[in-house]
């Protein structure tokens, strides 16, 4: 259960605590959740930001119980009255890690924030992308220039670090990002999305390592403002009703060249409850265990093979001549 406080002072800060690190499903037809109308309801195990200031309660999530998927807002958090306005916007996030903000107010007005995503989820795979749909919406009533931007990072260790109000976080993500002492970046990728997008549309974020090293974290981050990307200790600049939604989010594997084979060009996109190849022809495929014990085996069908893969496990999966090592999120 996420809880969270308000401080009624000269700030006020919302803050939520880690929860099952288990989702159902990459396409968000699974379980909801709801953290008793304190927080949007959302995907069990994806993670997002809200408080409980007025005009930010409700769901996060569109379609119908057989597609669901989510929806991710900028937010405004306050009142708004004929002679004055008092809050701010808050961006929308949703994540494998844990998201916070922080607001030092002026009568109720944003005088400086601060904004970030803690920890994710654990992952030993090295994919070499992922994959999702996207919706784009950008508000024509703000004034704010502001963009989606959605962030991919998996690192090994463990980093410790403060935010501007001096409450510590552990493997906050500019921390990693940054390599703070305790924490190896291993890779990352970064996606901004600017321009509408009216109907669903495939994304893809490439992963660039830059060391050779298996990780032992992995989070992704969908924010439907570019605020978190910045993180000025300055009033919050958010767009108010830009919003970002999402679906079908995979791993995507090329091969790893054991027993001296090569095909760079094959690539497995990978969920729980199986995986698909960019090639029509039949193929026979066999699935194993790290220590060589095989576990399944059959034909790929219509470019899909149905096994469901238990997330963060490694398995390594032969498809014709090439092989891969793939881990499921």
């Amino acid at each position: 259960m996420k809880n969270f406080y308000l401080i009624l002072s000269c700030c006020a800060l919302f803050s939520l605590t880690a929860h099952s690190e288990n989702f159902s499903g990459d396409d968000f037809n699974g379980a909801w959740e709801s953290d008793g109308g304190n927080q949007k309801v959302q995907p069990v195990g994806w993670h997002a930001l809200s408080c409980n200031a007025s005009g930010v309660f409700g769901s996060m999530k569109g379609g119908d119980e057989s597609d669901a998927s989510p929806i991710i807002e900028n937010i405004f958090a306050g009142s708004k009255g004929s002679w004055m306005t008092t809050g701010y916007v808050i961006p929308g996030i949703l994540s494998l890690g844990t998201p916070w903000i922080y607001v030092d107010t002026n009568y109720f007005t944003a005088a400086k924030g601060d904004l970030g995503v803690d920890g994710g989820v654990e992952f030993t795979g090295r994919p070499s992308k992922i994959t999702f749909k996207a919706q784009y919406y950008n508000a024509p009533t703000s004034d704010i220039d502001d963009a989606a931007h959605i962030k991919v990072y998996l690192w090994k260790g463990s980093a410790e670090s403060t935010d501007i109000s001096g409450a510590n976080h552990t493997d906050e993500m500019s921390a990693v990002l940054a390599g703070n002492a305790g924490a190896t970046l291993i890779g990352s990728g970064e996606l901004t999305i600017d321009n509408d997008i009216d109907a669903f549309e495939a994304k893809e974020i490439s992963i660039d390592y830059t060391s050779q090293e298996i990780p032992e974290k992995m989070n992704i981050v969908f924010c439907a403002s570019n605020y978190l990307s910045k993180k000025p200790e300055k009033p919050l600049e958010v767009a108010e009703g830009n919003y970002l939604q999402i679906d079908d989010v995979a791993v995507v594997y090329n091969s790893t060249g054991i027993e001296n084979t090569q095909n760079e060009e094959l690539e497995l996109t990978v969920t729980r409850q199986g995986f698909s190849i960019n090639d029509t022809s039949v193929q026979p495929v066999t699935i194993y265990e790290t220590d060589g014990r095989l576990i399944n085996q059959g034909l790929v069908n219509n470019d899909r093979y149905d096994f469901p893969f238990i997330p963060g496990k490694i398995y390594i999966v032969k498809v014709g001549n090439a092989v891969f090592k793939v881990c499921a999120l």
